[in-house]
């Protein structure tokens, strides 16, 4: 049951009332009951194994922050750690591993047949944060009703964005947070369209030519090498900035704020931009939890540059078990590695030029990230640059199914293009939805029902979400 589903769109509303009304009780305790009920019929949906293993994770960690409260013990703290590690591990890598090792060995491999829990990679890296919070003792004072409402939000417990205790417990500790707003539900339905519309009207129609462009590989002609990578790179923003989107608007219809995760991270003018603009909540867990922790930049420039490139080994291994997404990691290290060393000289640049350079870098990591493995990766870069085979084939603009809109249909050289450059302006010139409020006025909800429609006419013909199988 994701937001795309007529039975989320359904249920949501029933939700709100039921919330809003146990709210007006003089003890909102009721309320968050709802609340954590309802996220966990919501996760429920997801099959029965990934809710029992969430619920296993939430009851180990509760009692073992307890124990750290009660007694700082970094050993303790340390074999909780491993113990929400070794889950995820297991379910997700463990034959990545197996598939290593048996190379380097030489030994033959037969794969396990392994279904990784629904958002174990982003309930995991939040229950450590739970766990390093409560060694510090900045969790005494949340009760168990909070700790469950932080650990079974629905509206952010799929996808992310990856939320720390000290960002979401005050709020939902707050009295006047229980009473409906409805400039906050408005707001919340215009983001929700926003992201349904990114997704279904923009990413999807994306989608087709990415997948045609990593499934025909060797045989791409030198534009089509070119603007499949860059209909990809567009497409995983829209997509994953398209659910941090509708996952915020839900949010917001229950008075409560979760951390913004994008800041149009294409308007970067360095990796190292990009990274404080794109999944922002992840490069914070990476920062805080993780490159502090080693010494950060206080132990020397070395030392800082290894610190670099061990948090995006990480990052990129934290997304998928192959060593394309290892890669993708350490060439961002790298990147941003080289962009230190020749700060002084970047800084010379003018800023266009150098938000143009990092579309490129971003747009050819991205290859990556979605080939199914490395020497794919390659061949596809390869006939990015290859010369003797430029123009796009017909079977390539099929793939923006727009065919059948009268006068695109035979103009599709010219509106594919124009569809590309429309789409980069608007991601350089437009500001994020989180900079404007919405107020509940009749303009506003017009717009608003057509443009949802709209979208949702589109929702059956549409995958998952990118980002839902990390």
């Amino acid at each position: 049951m994701g937001f795309l589903s007529l039975k989320f769109i359904l249920i949501l509303p029933i939700v709100l009332i039921l919330y809003f009304a146990a709210g007006k009780r003089e003890k909102y305790d009721l309320s968050k009951i709802v609340l954590i009920a309802s996220s966990m019929l919501f996760f429920l949906s997801y099959g029965t194994e990934s809710f029992l293993l969430l619920l296993a994770s939430c009851i180990f960690n509760l009692f073992l922050s307890k124990l750290l409260l009660k007694k700082k013990n970094r050993v303790l703290l340390a074999a909780g750690i491993v113990i929400n590690v070794l889950p995820l591990l297991a379910f997700k890598y463990l034959n990545f591993f197996g598939e290593s090792i048996s190379r380097l060995s030489g030994r033959s491999f037969t794969a396990i047949d392994i279904i990784a829990p629904v958002a174990i990679s982003y309930y995991t890296f939040q229950m450590i944060t739970w766990c390093v919070d409560s060694y510090r003792g900045e969790t005494e004072s949340v009760k168990v009703l909070d700790y469950l409402e932080y650990v079974w939000f629905f509206p952010r417990m799929i996808m992310g964005p990856i939320t720390r205790q000290d960002e979401f417990v005050p709020q939902i500790t707050d009295r006047a947070r229980y009473k409906a707003d409805p400039e906050n539900i408005a707001t919340g339905l215009v983001w929700f369209t926003v992201g349904m519309s990114k997704k279904l009207l923009l990413a999807s129609r994306f989608a087709g030519a990415g997948t045609y462009g990593f499934v025909m590989g060797s045989g791409l002609s030198m534009a089509e090498g070119w603007l499949c990578s860059i209909a990809y790179t567009f497409e995983i923003y829209l997509d994953f900035s398209g659910y941090c989107d509708m996952a915020a608007g839900v949010a917001k219809m229950f008075n409560i704020d979760i951390p913004k995760n994008f800041n149009s991270p294409y308007k970067a003018y360095s990796i190292g931009d990009f990274w404080k603009r794109w999944h922002i909540s992840l490069t914070s867990f990476l920062r805080k939890y993780i490159y502090f922790p080693l010494g950060g930049n206080r132990k020397g420039k070395a030392r800082t540059y290894l610190n670099m490139l061990t948090i995006f080994v990480i990052s990129g291994f934290w997304h998928g078990a192959n060593w394309t997404f290892i890669l993708w990691g350490t060439l961002h290290g790298v990147l941003m590695v080289i962009e230190r060393l020749t700060s002084g000289f970047l800084d010379k640049i003018p800023k266009f030029i150098r938000v143009g350079i990092t579309f490129v870098l971003v747009n050819i990591g991205w290859i990556f990230f979605a080939s199914p493995d490395i020497g794919s990766a390659f061949t596809f870069i390869r006939e990015m640059f290859r010369p003797d085979n430029i123009l796009p084939a017909a079977a390539f603009f099929d793939t923006f199914d727009m065919g059948t809109v009268p006068f695109i249909r035979y103009h599709l050289n010219l509106a594919i293009p124009a569809f590309y450059l429309i789409t980069f302006v608007c991601l350089q010139l437009t500001k994020n939805i989180y900079e404007k409020k919405y107020k509940p006025d009749l303009k506003t909800a017009l717009i608003t029902a057509i443009l949802f429609v709209w979208s949702f006419l589109y929702a059956n013909a549409v995958s998952d979400f990118i980002y839902f199988k990390f």
